[in-house]
This record gives C-alpha cells, structure tokens and sequence, in this order.
C-alpha cells in the first residue's frame, strides 16, 4: 500500500506563514488566516507588505479616523418602525420616499419639497425610509426597491430597471420608516447630508463580498453598518472607490470565513491610506466615482460637498466628466429648479449601465495598480483558470506566458484545460456568461489595465 504525504496530493493547497506575516495579516487578532491555495497566501502577504490595515489597534494607527456605527437594530428599535399603511392612517402624505405630515406639509412651498429641505423644514413629525442591506450595491443606493412587493419575508427586491435609474428623481421605497429625530440622534455629531454603509451580511463564494454604498441621510438598519470617516468628502470618494475595488474584495474573501463582514474583519483589511493620493490620482478617482455616485438629486449634498472640497484643477476635472457624460448620454438635464443655481451645482450625471462598467473596470484597474499588482496577478484576482501551470509556479514574478490575455479564444481554452483547485469570483463571471455570453468585467478591467499602460499612469 503507498500512502502519500499531503504535499504530494495537494501541492497547490500548501503554504507557509511566519508569526510576522499573522501579525501583519491580522495585527489585532493575531487569529490564523486560512486560504485555499498558496497562490492566494503569498498574493495576500505581498498585499499587506505594501498597504497597512484600516486600523492597527497595536500601534494605535487609524489614518482615516475611521468609526463605525449601526443606527437601528431590527428587534430593539422595532417599536419605532412604520408601514407606509400605518403612516397613511395616521394623516401622513409620502414625497418621494419621506413621509411628512399633511398639516406640515401644506406649511413648506412645493417649490422647496425636495429630500434636503425637508431635513432643515424644522418639521416635527417627518419619517425617513429605513435602509436594509438588500436594497444597496456598489455605487447605487437605488438597487433594490419594496415598491410593489407584498411580503417583507422577500429575501431578495427588485431592481429598478435602466430606465427609473436614469430619472433623477426616482427613489426606491423601504418596507419601514423611522422617526427622523431618532434618526438625528443616533448620527450625533455626524451633520453631513449622506452616510456610507456596507452590507454586513455577506459570503466568500458570492458575486461580490465588499458592497459598500453611499446612501442619502436616512435610517438605516443594523445589516448597513455606517462608516463615519474624519476626512472631506474628496478623500471619502477615494476611500469608497478602494473598499468597492476587486483587489479589495479579492482579499475580503481570504478573511470571511462565515456570513457577516464584521467589524474586526473590516479593521484588519489592507485599505491604502490617505497619504496615498497625489493629486493626479485624485484627478483620476474623484470624477469618476462622483459620475457613478450623483445619479440622483437625493446624492447632491454628497456632490456639493466633493465640490466644496475640491480646488480648482479638481473641480475643472469633475466638470469636464459631467460634460463627457452628457455628451455620451444625449443627457440634457437642467438645473433642478428647487435647489439653489450656483457654479457647483451641477445636475445629477446621467445614468447608462454600459458607461457605468467602464468606469468601475477603470477604478478596479487604477486600484490594482494602486496595490502594486503586475497584470498576471490581477488576471489571476480575476480568474485563476487564466494563468498557466507555468505562470502559476511562482504568482510574485511578473513574467506572463501568455503575451495577449485578451484573445477570447485563447482564455476560454486555458480555462477549459485548467485544474486549478482555487476561484474568486466565479459566480460573477457565470453570471456574466448568462448575460453578456462574456466574462464582460475581465475583459473590460484588463482593456482599462492596458490604457493606464499606454498612458503611463
């Protein structure tokens, strides 16, 4: 009988760790990471030996001021919530997605019922929708709506389609609505008219882990934990595009090992710092995640504040990205009537789903890059089928076998022969191939990739 050692069996699955690479991996746990194959540990440790933690509790290091909180808890806080049938009962009138009462109502003109103004009304008795984890997504705050939908048991909502999307002034309907005093309570000192939340419940094997949203300042339950970060909102766009980056996500799935993105998970991931943005990269990042952001007129305090916040060469480019958007999307959007005209007061951006994949595949590029990846271990983030035996043997060398990862046929061909025992992200690209017969995220980071080479970023 021959028995075999487990080096022999499964070679790919073995690796090392030092006590420097768990100190430096989980700083404030010291807890032993596990990962599928070696490819994916010795990616992960050159990613923590250039990007620090979100906080290091060890040596006291937060660079973002970072604090989280989660505002309402589903059981606990459930004697605040309403219906909309019970709201309606009670003698209140729904605006948009806010629900304000008939008498106050009447008392603030039409011309000034807009999302913002009701917040500073000064009216006693306004509820704001409550926000659930399934009714957000990258980038959009409108991703899942209760509208039309009888049972709240639905463990999924549908998402508007493109067209409600592109309306600007189209909101999604929550299944509660919380008092908005309770509401400003529980933010305290946080005054911004927008928040930052993240789906708490999540997967390794799922289409993505990561999925942080800005949101409008509304209520949000204890599955959108809320990121309150000390830096402008300049800064906060840079922070938003990194957590939403797939180098980001890719390393999130090597630390869940259950369902719920916690915060001493969130802590222990390698986010770049704000030291890291010169400002060609944020000529670069800001004015495309304001184009996926500000869809909508309940987004535009976040856009005055990135426009507050930005100088001139900053503002010069976030114009000339609203102007390429219009021009790609025939958008003929005026000023909204009811918020005051000024030089920052620019229109939502219009919203068109194949402009929006170009601009998250140039982000999720410009972010690898950020990390220090090469192009082999960014195809390798993005589907380790890709690569050959050869150029898996060492995932740290640079040097490529394959010379054009764009040759589709080429792909699918090293895919079909590959045995390879690690994925990440398969269930997107399956859904991918049902939709768009493509691996259309792939191909369209690594065309981004080969720009930012062309241009010299």
């Amino acid at each position: 009988m021959m028995i075999l050692r487990s080096n022999q069996l499964y070679p790919r699955r073995l690796f090392t760790l030092s006590a420097d690479d768990i100190a430096r991996i989980n700083p404030n746990t010291r807890t032993l990471p596990v990962f599928r194959t070696r490819q994916d540990a010795e990616l992960t440790k050159a990613i923590y030996r250039r990007v620090p933690v979100l906080v290091n509790e060890a040596r006291g290091e937060n660079p973002w001021g970072v604090r989280f909180l989660a505002m309402f808890h589903m059981s606990n806080d459930s004697h605040l919530f309403r219906t909309r049938a019970e709201l309606e009962a009670q003698g209140y009138r729904l605006v948009g997605n806010v629900f304000v009462k008939a008498d106050e109502l009447e008392r603030i003109p039409k011309e000034r019922r807009t999302f913002s103004a009701f917040l500073l009304s000064g009216a006693q008795s306004l509820y704001l929708p409550l926000y659930e984890a399934k009714m957000i997504w990258h980038y959009d705050h409108r991703f899942g709506t209760y509208e039309g939908v009888t049972s709240r048991s639905s463990t999924q909502l549908p998402t508007p389609d493109d067209r409600r999307h592109a309306d600007p002034s189209f909101v999604v309907q929550p299944w509660y609505w919380v008092p908005a005093h309770e509401v400003e309570a529980r933010l305290g000192e946080w005054k911004r008219g927008w928040l930052l939340g993240f789906r708490d419940v999540t997967n390794a094997t799922n289409e993505r882990t990561a999925v942080f949203s800005l949101l409008p300042r509304v209520g949000a339950n204890h599955k959108v934990p809320l990121v309150l970060l000390v830096t402008n909102s300049v800064l906060t766009s840079c922070w938003y595009a990194n957590v939403n980056s797939l180098v980001f996500d890719f390393v999130t799935r090597q630390k869940i090992g259950g369902t719920s993105l916690g915060f001493f998970i969130l802590r222990q991931l390698p986010v770049l710092p704000p030291s890291a943005y010169t400002q060609k990269e944020l000529r670069f990042i800001v004015p495309r995640v304001l184009e996926l952001v500000y869809t909508a007129w309940d987004m535009a305090p976040f856009a005055a504040d990135v426009w507050e916040a930005a100088d001139a060469d900053l503002r010069a480019a976030i114009r000339a990205q609203w102007e390429a958007n219009a021009a790609a999307t025939s958008s003929h959007f005026q000023p909204h009537p009811r918020i005051a005209g000024g030089e920052g007061d620019l229109p939502p951006f219009r919203w068109e789903s194949e402009r929006r994949a170009r601009l998250q595949a140039e982000l999720d590029a410009y972010y690898a890059r950020l990390y220090g990846l090469t192009r082999k271990q960014l195809r390798y983030i993005l589907d380790p089928a890709d690569l050959t035996a050869r150029e898996l043997e060492d995932i740290l060398d640079p040097w490529e076998e394959v010379t054009d990862p764009l040759n589709l046929q080429a792909y699918r061909k090293r895919t079909t022969q590959s045995d390879f025992p690690g994925e990440s992200f398969r269930v997107l690209k399956e859904k991918e191939m049902r939709h768009y017969g493509e691996y259309r995220t792939r191909r369209l980071v690594l065309e981004a990739w080969n720009r930012l080479e062309e241009q010299g970023e």
